[in-house]
């Protein structure tokens, strides 16, 4: 049934996009909510010693007031490696390029709800007219290189600085995307905090597309907390397990043996809406890192909220 209704509302018309990077820089700072942020990551690097100050970052938008929007960040514009949190990226390019067939909402389903790998692949074939495979000759290659490339310039020139030309992997990368990675090293996926808070900002405000398509990207999202699906996966031990009892929670995680990820949009029991992105890198084998960091700028979130009601 939903997947019915991912194709039904793109087919309704897409709406100039008609907001992107900027929406999100146009935000104003709240200092008090950036001192917030930075006390939680003093928090966490004193519990987590193996996690280091340069290996988080941070990044909130508050949208509880919609006419009056706040965000702030840690280290918001640092590069990570994404893992699977570049598929929010593939999400919102299959959705503009439009034409979602029975097979492409099926992978788009697949993608987000459990993170399968091997459908934000055949995602990524489809969006950049590209096929992995065996190695290939130079000019070949230069070709296959260019058509990853558009996902770069599509979201380029909606103002985001991030790289998303490589397929996630469980085992690889073989063939001609080794050969991409191996000849230069910087063509590895790239986001920053504050591009991935800017990309759900986006969604959130159903500006991404258009309110159909954002629609039904935040169906794709959403992750039922009571009960959780049976198929679970990008909860328990990522930012939505620290939520109080009665919210509602729309995320998307990434994991490596590297890095541990996870972006996230809540509305919490008491009215609150929030975008949650953090970002983190050398504690990735500690399952309990990101539970606490969402408990931690919770609590902090809690006492700004009641100071400034005081």
């Amino acid at each position: 049934m939903k997947r019915l209704l991912t194709a039904l509302l793109v087919a309704v018309g897409s709406v100039a996009a008609n907001g992107d990077y900027r929406e999100f820089s146009a935000v104003p700072v709240d200092p008090e909510m950036a001192e917030a942020l930075t006390r939680t990551a003093d928090v966490t690097l004193k519990e987590f010693p193996k996690l280091t100050a340069d290996n988080l970052a941070t990044s909130v938008v508050d949208l509880t007031k919609s006419g009056s929007l706040t965000r702030a960040d840690y280290h918001g514009n640092a590069p990570f490696y994404p893992a699977s949190v570049v598929k929010l990226f593939f999400m919102v390019a299959m959705f503009h390029q439009g034409n979602i067939t029975p097979e492409i909402d099926r992978a788009l389903h697949e993608m987000i709800s459990v993170s399968d790998n091997d459908a934000a692949a055949f995602l990524l074939d489809v969006l950049t007219d590209t096929t992995s495979g065996p190695e290939l000759e130079k000019e070949a290659l230069e070709k296959f290189i260019d058509g990853r490339r558009s996902l770069n310039r599509y979201f380029a020139s909606l103002g985001y600085d991030v790289s998303l030309m490589m397929k996630p992997w469980s085992f690889g990368p073989f063939g001609r995307d080794m050969q991409m990675f191996a000849g230069n090293p910087m063509i590895r996926n790239r986001v920053t905090a504050n591009c991935v808070a800017s990309l759900l900002l986006w969604i959130v405000r159903r500006h991404a597309i258009s309110s159909q398509s954002s629609e039904a990207m935040l169906v794709l999202l959403e992750r039922p907390l009571a009960p959780r699906r049976p198929t679970e996966n990008q909860v328990e031990q990522y930012l939505g397990a620290a939520l109080p009892e009665g919210s509602r929670l729309w995320s998307k995680e990434g994991d490596t043996g590297e890095v541990r990820h996870d972006a996230a949009y809540v509305e919490l029991p008491d009215g609150r809406k929030l975008i949650r992105v953090v970002l983190t890198r050398g504690a990735a084998d500690d399952p309990a890192l990101l539970p606490a960091i969402g408990k931690h700028l919770l609590a902090e979130i809690n006492e700004k909220s009641r100071v400034t009601d005081d």
